[in-house]
């Protein structure tokens, strides 16, 4: 691969990475519809010209709500989460988030990644990346100070808030990860979309990302994939991926907010 190539191709990870939902999107309603995600009859795959991953699925998820996605590798929960976050087309059927079709440019929507990476040396600070969930309000080239305190708050509450100057790159996987979750906190999200955040994290990162997401009093919807049983007791509702279909296996289960 040429240097030229090579350089492009991580930028565009890069900024595909730091980006929030891009903005301009017309604006949202406010307040949840009820169910905060409805799917009747629906079907998708990892790429428009591949297998199905899931088919005929049927299922609601209540606002507040915190889900598991469980299952087996290769199971389709990546792929559902791409769905609901508008980043994947659906084959057949419909769904809602939050009231409309998913698509980009959601300020209520966040989604991350399994593997979230920067470019190496890319020339970003931490504060500045968590600030960049401001922008799907008032744009990427617009100085807002507006939402400063919102930032403060949402990486002291995740423990990162004596590494606001350190450059992302230096991060490790488990602060990159709380970073990015308070990201989607300062963007506004109301249903947040994340694919096995606790994969290979620390065992103090872990810890704080299952406190701010389950203890500390937010009303954001989380559809969460994971594969430890262990977490499966603190959801109140359980969606099992297997053999190409999606079955709610626990409608509440665990948690003192009894959603379902």
């Amino acid at each position: 691969m040429s240097f030229f190539a090579s350089l492009s191709r991580h930028l565009s990870d890069a900024v595909f990475e730091v980006l929030p939902s891009i903005p301009y999107a017309p604006k949202e309603k406010t307040g949840c519809p009820g169910n905060a995600v409805e799917a009747a009859g629906l079907s998708a795959g990892a790429r428009p010209d591949g297998p199905v991953a899931f088919r005929e699925a049927t299922f609601a998820i209540p606002c507040g709500c915190r889900t598991a996605l469980i299952g087996p590798n290769g199971s389709g929960k990546s792929t559902l989460l791409r769905v609901l976050a508008g980043l994947t087309p659906i084959r057949s059927g419909k769904v809602l988030v939050g009231g409309e079709s998913p698509r980009l440019g959601r300020s209520r929507i966040a989604y991350l990644a399994q593997r979230p990476h920067l470019a190496e040396q890319f020339p970003l600070k931490l504060g500045r990346l968590v600030q960049m969930g401001t922008y799907a309000h008032h744009g990427w080239f617009e100085e807002c100070g507006h939402g400063d305190e919102a930032v403060a708050r949402a990486l002291t509450e995740l423990g990162l808030g004596e590494l606001v100057d350190r450059p992302v790159h230096t991060l490790s996987g488990g602060q990159l990860q709380r970073a990015l979750i308070a990201r989607a906190v300062v963007q506004g999200a109301e249903i947040l979309l994340l694919d096995e955040p606790y994969a290979a994290l620390d065992q103090p990162s872990r810890e704080i990302i299952d406190r701010f997401l389950f203890d500390q009093g937010h009303g954001f919807t989380v559809v969460m994939a994971t594969h430890d049983p262990a977490d499966l007791g603190r959801f109140d509702r359980i969606l099992e991926m297997r053999d190409g279909s999606v079955v709610t296996r626990h409608a509440c289960s665990g948690h003192d907010h009894r959603h379902a």
